[in-house]
């Protein structure tokens, strides 16, 4: 057994002598206070689980001290020794000292001290058992919340990654319909049907795409790695980002902020390794606005398929447009809404 301790709370000396001689053999250390005063002096500086006072003591009674005990050592079984046995006296104790036993003198040292001590201190570790177990369940209690709150986080992701996909392919077929009603050259269907087809496998294989936190340094980083990568450094790009714009942090589905940008510049470059593209990022009124620069007339059909990724762009609840009223120029703006824009504060 863990070695316990019991404190034994009397004014009469010879009762004390006598709880010492009785209780020499047992296993729980046994403390000895005369008074109520000198046993909160104990309770500050030991750890005790059971409390037996007698009830009638000069100063301060049974009563009071083991009130006070329950109030500041609510954890302490209390017991009470004595020989005071009226009624009232004895539901006093019980009902506002929470007293757990009433042992009346003279007591038989085997057959109801021994006992009632003992069943205090299993009641206490009862009581310490079921705290620490309510403590675990707790935190299990937590910790599968926690899982479930993320599983139902990543099945919400997935359900709108699926989703996403589906409104993408939809978008698709019905834009390659309209393509055939307005009676385009059939090379020209071909080429938006295989880049699609590749476009649609790209993303696939970027799933399950999560929203993130980011700013503009990790989305230039990151464009730029990519490009540099796959064209070995053979790119006319230039990207100019806003200083205001590089103190905001955003969130959202980044993945596809990203994606989008490199599947148009892939479609660029591929065309014309010599294209030269001038990236603008700037943020305004919350909103993420990319213009995508190219001083030079591109062919038909990679306008067309430049038009088939504006789904990707709703996924960032924002828009993609192709202005090209400027002469030879063509501007591609991405305008992205996210949820959660923060301006840093440095």
């Amino acid at each position: 057994m863990k070695k316990y301790t019991v404190l034994f709370v009397d004014d009469e000396e010879n009762i004390l002598s006598a709880l010492k001689r009785a209780l020499i053999d047992e296993e729980y250390r046994c403390l000895f206070a005369k008074s109520g005063d000198e046993a909160l002096k104990i309770l500050e500086k030991e750890n005790v689980q059971v409390i037996v006072a007698d009830m009638k003591m000069p100063e301060m009674d049974g009563l009071t001290l083991l009130k006070i005990v329950k109030q500041k050592y609510p954890k302490i079984v209390r017991v009470v020794l004595s020989g005071f046995t009226q009624l009232p006296q004895v539901l006093a104790a019980i009902n506002q000292a929470g007293i757990f036993r009433f042992i009346t003198k003279p007591w038989n040292v085997e057959e109801e001290l021994k006992i009632v001590i003992n069943q205090a201190l299993e009641y206490y570790v009862i009581q310490e058992e079921k705290e620490q177990l309510t403590k675990t369940l707790e935190k299990r209690n937590e910790m599968y919340v926690n899982v479930l709150r993320a599983t139902e986080k990543k099945f919400k992701v997935l359900k709108q990654n699926f989703d996403v996909l589906k409104e993408i392919i939809s978008y698709q077929d019905s834009y390659i319909i309209q393509l055939l009603k307005a009676d385009r050259k059939k090379d020209i269907v071909i080429f938006l049907l295989e880049n699609m087809k590749r476009t649609i496998s790209n993303y696939i294989s970027m799933l399950p795409i999560y929203p993130i936190k980011f700013n503009v340094e990790k989305l230039v980083r990151d464009l730029s790695k990519t490009i540099e990568e796959r064209f070995e450094g053979n790119t006319n790009i230039k990207i100019e980002v806003k200083d205001e714009t590089k103190e905001y942090t955003f969130e959202g589905f980044y993945g596809v902020l990203l994606f989008t940008l490199i599947e148009i510049m892939m479609v660029i470059i591929q065309f014309d390794l010599d294209a030269f593209a001038v990236i603008s990022i700037d943020c305004i009124d919350s909103k993420l606005i990319i213009i995508i620069s190219i001083p030079t007339k591109i062919e038909e059909k990679l306008l067309l398929y430049l038009l088939s990724l504006t789904p990707f762009a709703s996924v960032l609840k924002g828009t993609l447009k192709i202005d090209t009223q400027k002469g030879k120029n063509i501007d591609i703006q991405i305008e992205c809404t996210f949820d959660y824009v923060e301006k840093n504060i440095n």
